[in-house]
């Protein structure tokens, strides 16, 4: 069936099944599968070939294809658009915990191509548990960005940022597409980054979401709700950041503390 192949799908020519397996033939599938992107021979975004030419180079029905399929989309090795097809998923961007890094420098840091799209910049009126946080009296404004943020031409998460105005006068002079927020915030504010707490937890994307950040069908959203310090204690800044769970995900340094034995 190689004639009904796309450009470059003769690597799947090579995967076999074994009909005398126990294994299934779903996982079995899955498995060669797995092997061959995780062998790096496909570039992310890479097309799957048709879920009919699958099915006759496996020998296999279509809900078995569709079987080994969804365990590939759970593992994060595909993902599906529907009426466009199957292709090989994007490695995720790791979030190492430990560092205070803002979205520029975390991209650059892995060698990759940092974008912003600004979708708004505002000064909105505060909340109570907003105020509090900022050590904010009533009537003061907040300015509110909204970006979308991107990795080397692709939507990886949906930013809104919160900081006080009176930290940061005439922020809207600088261009926030082009240029760090955290580094105009330290060299033209002389604000010194120190520490940040985050929150996570993941969801179901939203209409905005899907629409934002092109997630594909099945795929949950990573929601990192951020509080910035200065190194002098200040309250800085308060982010919502909304990130493909395909493309990125985090991870958390923990160390146990010694026990205090007893004599």
């Amino acid at each position: 069936m190689a004639t009904n192949l796309q450009p470059g799908s003769e690597l799947f020519e090579a995967l076999r099944l074994d009909k005398e397996s126990s294994t299934p033939a779903y996982a079995q599938i899955a498995e060669a599968v797995s092997g061959l992107l995780r062998s790096g021979r496909l570039p992310p975004g890479y097309p799957l070939p048709p879920e009919r030419v699958l099915c006759d180079r496996f020998g296999v029905s279509r809900m078995t294809l569709r079987q080994a399929m969804g365990m590939l989309e759970r593992d994060g090795l595909i993902f599906s658009h529907r009426g466009k097809g199957t292709f090989v998923a994007h490695d995720r961007l790791k979030k190492q915990q430990q560092e205070l890094r803002g979205f520029t420098e975390e991209i650059l840091a892995r060698g990759g191509k940092p974008e912003s799209r600004l979708l708004s910049f505002q000064k909105v009126a505060a909340p109570p548990a907003t105020l509090k946080f900022f050590s904010m009296t009533e009537g003061e404004s907040l300015y509110e960005i909204r970006r979308i943020r991107l990795s080397d031409g692709v939507p990886l998460t949906l930013e809104t940022v919160q900081l006080s105005e009176r930290l940061c006068p005439r922020l809207e002079r600088f261009d926030l597409e082009k240029n760090s927020l955290y580094k105009i915030l330290e060299e033209s504010y002389d604000l010194g980054l120190g520490r940040c707490v985050e929150e996570i937890s993941a969801e179901l994307p939203s209409a905005e979401h899907r629409r934002q950040l092109d997630v594909p069908r099945g795929v949950a959203v990573l929601i990192i709700h951020r509080k910035t310090y200065t190194d002098s204690g200040l309250a800085l800044e308060l982010t919502k950041s909304v990130y493909r769970a395909d493309l990125y995900s985090a991870i958390v340094h923990s160390v146990r503390r010694k026990r205090i034995v007893e004599k």
